[in-house]
């Protein structure tokens, strides 16, 4: 009997080792591939778009807006009120921008960032305010509570979600 209780305890301080040194090393290695800087956010393009001081592109990272500008996609349902909403909580604010240095850029050259003000993350706001979808065609670290934030939402049918019962995500 104190062999098999020895045995579980060892176990699961090895399991507890495993488990810490593991989140440990995500961590370390999110650090290591994100990086932030900070720029001024000089106009709101769409839900999920933003063009900042440097003249670059942004795209808010692992969220999808109903469309309002998109060139070969017709205009959304709820596409500016996302917009609006983005715009008044971001537009000429100093922003800081988190990206991936492995994956800066999509497929149309804007940097993929988590956008922060104020140390809020603007895309869980959107997600969580019911102005946009989770984008779950591309995972990243954030996916999980996006999908959290907008089943909140869906259920609370804020925003978008007390107009559709579907999600409607177009490809990018």
């Amino acid at each position: 009997m104190k062999f098999y209780l020895k045995t579980l305890v060892i176990t699961f301080i090895l399991l507890l080792l495993i488990f810490l040194t593991g989140k440990f090393l995500v961590l370390s290695l999110h650090k290591k591939s994100f990086k932030k800087f900070s720029a001024k956010v000089i106009e709101v393009i769409d839900g999920d778009t933003i063009k900042i001081e440097t003249g670059e592109i942004v795209r808010l990272l692992g969220i999808d807006a109903p469309e309002t500008n998109h060139p070969d996609l017709p205009y959304q349902t709820y596409g500016q009120e996302a917009m609006a909403y983005l715009r008044k909580r971001i537009l000429n604010r100093i922003c800081v921008f988190e990206f991936d240095e492995n994956n800066k850029y999509d497929i149309y050259n804007r940097i993929l960032a988590f956008v922060y003000l104020d140390n809020n993350l603007i895309n869980a706001e959107m997600v969580k305010n019911g102005y946009a979808y989770v984008y779950t065609k591309s995972k990243n670290i954030k996916t999980k509570e996006f999908l959290i934030l907008e089943n909140i939402a869906r259920k609370s049918k804020k925003g978008l979600w007390g107009i559709i019962n579907e999600r409607k995500v177009q490809n990018e």
